[in-house]
């Protein structure tokens, strides 16, 4: 590879990685513990589990029980029985379609808790976790209406700094695996850390790229999808998603329903070694009403080895939808994204290995973006750079970094809670969890020493992480050996708090002071109190470009390429989410289908998207190559046009369409990027 191919992708992996690291950081960190989430909420709540068989559950009387409050008739039911057997499952009313005998306000979607063998029903609310909380936050849930596509969006690019990463660190991953040398330059120390720990996990977060970004940008599959199926959504979502497409609604019966005990009871082992993990009643009282289950085989016997089994009440009779034993592409690929993403799959230690892995990458993360902060802090750059490098690493560590402390005192906050403040932990958690996590942020931004941040981090996390085991010991009881072999879930709460702390406490101690001695900040400190004077004396001061500076200057010019390359690409996918939203409304039987149209694609279609996405992801591409005066003008030139372009679809959103949030939400985002991209663009044509 030739030196400006080597530069090209080594600054855009830097800008990608550096854009992107912190909600990577949270991605993976929540991610970690949202692995455990089911045994998080067991080990919150201090009650026994009794491992009941999903086939043994009485559905009738849970039915029965149901019923005393809700009118079921008309519902499509879903029981959500877990991957566990708990004694918690959760219950899914869909609105009911019997409108004539239903009044509105009995027909409404509910959703709950219901514990097998009481009855007792908790709202979504109710039943929040600290477990539910990190899992939310592992895809920026608490974001709205964007969040979910920001976390898509965040792992694509992942995947773009994996795939540089590898291209840039290929010729010395070996060597910097193996000769690893903490005695070294700081920078060194970070860089070697950073190659040697994402070899480690490079086929682990290749997989979570891969899958995150499924999951996060699925919506954009529907887009092709609705093509090939000429429009016809019902037929697509019969083969995406079978198990959720609604029947038509007849009449009632007036007939009792069958058992829903004896028809689990009776197809539960239609196939050895079959798990139930859902049961969905559709058309509930009705004279079409159907049951169906559908389950795993054991993970032993097949990986992909999802199986349904329905019953038509009217008839009687029951028919295989889907053989385990039976390969089925569109099932089977779907299957194994969501086995690969949540290991769902395997024995418990799975999951731990997932857990290493999750942190090994926070590091990997962490130790990127340290790189950067020693690589542009040196005494040849200006007092201005270097005050900027230093703030966003600043930002960054604090942001990072604290969430390991403030989640292991919400462990132990939520184990202290009051009996009759259990009901309030959602509204708890994000207001305590997130206006914690922001004051740390800004203490430790406004400390300005990593240093002192990554060592008061790990020692308080670790601390707080020994005494969430104790704290639970000594408010149920539910001691650490007390729970293993018997109660694993709180087992495994505890006793992965007490090997983070113990990491945490070990890593705490080999960070000695002659470490912070290597820093960049270290050997050239910045005087903070007389920075102002500082930068202005360095203002007024003129000095020849020696040949560092000169290397640094190309080094910037990079840097600004792969920036403007990243807005331009920015924009592009502002386009395509804008051109795509809508499609959300594929679940809601909304009909995207424009009349007087024939199946083919109007050419002015492709005009408005050559001259769009096509043209933003051009000058992406060419700005990574061209250096033209002549270049960075026509750039600048259709950036202003585009910018306009945005603002005015803005500004129209906002006085026709308010009630169009996510579409408002995305063209504000592009106009934001416009702004940047601009701006940006006049920047690089007035160094030229």
């Amino acid at each position: 590879m030739n030196k400006r191919n080597y530069n090209v992708f080594f600054n855009t992996h830097t800008v990608s990685g550096i854009v992107i690291s912190v909600a990577l950081y949270v991605i993976f960190f929540a991610g970690a513990f949202a692995l455990f989430k089911e045994e998080i909420a067991v080990w919150e709540e201090n009650t026994p589990q009794h491992y009941v068989e999903r086939a043994a559950i009485d559905y009738d009387f849970l039915l029965n029980d149901i019923a005393q409050e809700y009118e079921l008739p008309g519902r499509d039911i879903r029981f959500n029985l877990g991957h566990t057997n708990l004694d918690k499952i959760y219950v899914l009313l869909n609105q009911s379609k019997d409108t004539v005998n239903i009044s509105e306000e009995d027909r409404g979607y509910e959703y709950f808790s219901i514990d097998i063998h009481n009855g007792l029903k908790k709202t979504y609310e109710e039943n929040y976790s600290l477990g539910e909380f990190l899992y939310r936050l592992h895809f920026f849930h608490q974001i709205p209406y964007v969040g979910l596509y920001l976390s898509g969006f965040i792992s694509l690019f992942f995947l773009f700094a994996i795939v540089t990463g590898v291209i840039v660190h290929w010729k010395k991953i070996v060597s910097n695996f193996y000769h690893f040398n903490p005695k070294v330059t700081l920078k060194r120390i970070w860089t070697d850390a950073h190659t040697a720990l994402g070899v480690i996990g490079l086929p682990f977060q290749f997989i979570y790229a891969i899958t995150g970004t499924y999951f996060g940008l699925s919506i954009l599959v529907l887009l092709p999808a609705n093509f090939l199926y000429n429009n016809n959504q019902d037929k697509l979502m019969q083969d995406l998603r079978p198990e959720r497409v609604a029947a038509e609604w007849v009449a009632p019966t007036a007939d009792p329903m069958p058992s829903v005990n004896e028809f689990v009871t009776a197809n539960a082992n239609t196939w050895d070694r079959f798990h139930p993990q859902y049961v969905y009643l559709k058309n509930y009282g009705g004279v079409n009403a159907e049951y169906q289950l559908i389950g795993e085989l054991d993970d032993s016997e097949k990986y992909l080895n999802a199986g349904s089994i329905t019953l038509n009440t009217q008839s009687g009779k029951t028919k295989i939808d889907r053989d385990p034993h039976v390969a089925d592409y569109l099932g089977d690929i779907q299957l194994s994204l969501g086995r690969l993403h949540f290991a769902n799959f395997g024995p418990l230690w799975v999951r731990v290995v997932y857990f290493i892995l999750a942190l090994i990458t926070c590091f990997v993360i962490i130790s990127g973006v340290l790189i950067w902060i020693e690589a542009r802090n040196k005494k040849s750059m200006s007092l201005n750079q270097r005050l900027y490098t230093a703030k966003v690493g600043h930002i960054y560590m604090g942001i990072c970094l604290s969430l390991f402390p403030i989640t292991a005192l919400f462990f132990l906050v939520i184990k202290l809670l009051p009996a009759h403040l259990m009901d309030q932990r959602m509204t708890l958690l994000y207001v305590g969890f997130f206006g914690l996590w922001l004051l740390a942020s800004i203490f430790y931004r406004y400390k300005r020493d990593n240093y002192f941040t990554n060592k008061s981090t790990l020692l308080l996390g670790s601390i707080l992480g020994f005494c969430i085991p104790l704290a639970n010991g000594l408010v149920s009881g539910q001691w650490l050996w007390k729970t293993f072999g018997t109660q694993y879930e709180i087992c495994l709460v505890d006793a992965l708090w007490l090997g983070l702390a113990t990491v945490g406490l070990f890593a705490y101690c080999k960070i000695k002071p002659n470490i912070k001695a290597q820093s960049a900040f270290s050997k050239h400190p910045i005087d903070y109190k007389n920075r102002k004077a500082l930068l202005q004396k360095e203002a007024t001061s003129e000095k020849p470009l020696n040949p560092i500076d000169i290397n640094f200057n190309e080094s910037i010019e990079e840097d600004m390429k792969a920036k403007i390359a990243l807005l331009w690409l920015f924009l592009a996918i502002g386009f395509i989410i804008h051109h795509v939203y809508g499609l959300a409304t594929v679940y809601t039987s909304e009909s995207l289908y424009i009349e007087s149209t024939h199946g083919e694609t109007p050419m002015a279609w492709h005009v408005y998207r050559i001259l769009f996405e096509g043209l933003a992801l051009v000058f992406a591409l060419l700005s990574l190559q061209f250096n033209k005066k002549g270049f960075w003008t026509t750039a600048l030139v259709f950036a202003i046009v585009l910018g306009l372009y945005n603002t005015y679809h803005f500004v129209a959103a906002l006085l026709h369409e308010l009630g169009n949030l996510s579409e408002i939400v995305v063209l504000a985002w592009m106009v934001a990027v416009s702004v940047i991209l601009t701006l940006s663009l006049s920047q690089m044509r007035k160094s030229l």
